[in-house]
C-alpha cells in the first residue's frame, strides 16, 4: 500500500480493523460522554517556537481552511496531552510540524493530482519536500507520520503514534476519555471546532468520490459521519 490503493482483500482487513477499532473504543467515548475523565490537573503545553516552526505555521495558516487549520493544531494538543498521559516522550518540534502538516494534501494549494491513490501519501511528500526546501532533518520522518495516519492500527515511533491519537481524537472523539474534561474545555476555548465537522466531511466525501480505493473512501463507506458529528469533544 506504498501508494496508499487498497486492493480488494487490504480493503477487507482495513474494514475489519476498523469496525473491531470502534467496537473497543466504545467503553471509552461512553466515558467522554457521561463523565468528566480523570481528575488529574494538567497544564496546557505551549506550543514550539523555533524559526523552522514559525515558517511551517505560516504556511499552514496560508494553506488551510481556518476549520482545517485549528484541527490541525488541536492534533498537536491532543497528541502532547495523551503522550504525557502514557509516558512517550516525542521530540516536540518534530511532533508540532506532522500536526501541522499531516491535512495538507486536503488544501486547494496541494490537492492531490488525479493519478494520486491516497491524500495523505501525496501530502505525506508536500511535507517532505516543504521541510527539504527549509533545512528540515525532519523531512523523512514527518512525511512517514503523515503516510501512516489514516491507518486504523496505531504506527511505531512517539511522533506518528501521538499524531495518529491526536487526530483520532479530534475527527472521532477516539481516547476522548482519558483527557480530563476540563483540559478538553481549554483546548476548544483556545481553538474553537466551528464548522469544523461540515468542513471535513465535505473533504472526506471529496476524496471518496476521487479516490475509491483509498482509506479515506472505505472510512467514510463504513459510517465516518457518524462520529465527527458526535464527537464528545463537543459535549
Amino acid at each position: 500500500m506504498a501508494s496508499g490503493e487498497l486492493d480488494r482483500a487490504a480493503k477487507v482487513r482495513f474494514a475489519r480493523e476498523a469496525v473491531i477499532a470502534q467496537v473497543r473504543g466504545l467503553p471509552n467515548q461512553l466515558r467522554a460522554r457521561l463523565t468528566d475523565g480523570p481528575r488529574t490537573p494538567v497544564l496546557l503545553p505551549d506550543p514550539p517556537d523555533t524559526a523552522l516552526t514559525r515558517d511551517v505555521l505560516e504556511l499552514a495558516r496560508s494553506s488551510y481552511q481556518e476549520p482545517l487549520l485549528g484541527h490541525c493544531i488541536r492534533t498537536w494538543f491532543w497528541g502532547q496531552l495523551l503522550g504525557s498521559r502514557d509516558g512517550i516522550k516525542p521530540d516536540e518540534e518534530l511532533l508540532y510540524l506532522v500536526c501541522l502538516l499531516h491535512d495538507i494534501g486536503l488544501t486547494d494549494n496541494h490537492r492531490p493530482p488525479e493519478s494520486a491513490a491516497c491524500f495523505a501519501v501525496h501530502g505525506a511528500e508536500v511535507a517532505r519536500t516543504t521541510l527539504a526546501g527549509l533545512g528540515s532533518p525532519y523531512a523523512d520522518e514527518v512525511a512517514e507520520a503523515i503516510a501512516l495516519h489514516m491507518n486504523v492500527n496505531v504506527p511505531q515511533g512517539p511522533e506518528a503514534h501521538l499524531l495518529h491519537a491526536g487526530a483520532h481524537l479530534d475527527v472521532a472523539g477516539t481516547r476522548a476519555g482519558d483527557l480530563p474534561r476540563h483540559a478538553i474545555r481549554e483546548v476548544v476555548a483556545k481553538h474553537p471546532r466551528d464548522g469544523f465537522p461540515t468542513c471535513f466531511a465535505t473533504l472526506m466525501r471529496r476524496e471518496a468520490a476521487e479516490r475509491p480505493n483509498s482509506r479515506a473512501a472505505l472510512l467514510w463507506h463504513l459510517g465516518m459521519r457518524l462520529p465527527l458529528n458526535h464527537n464528545p469533544v463537543d459535549r
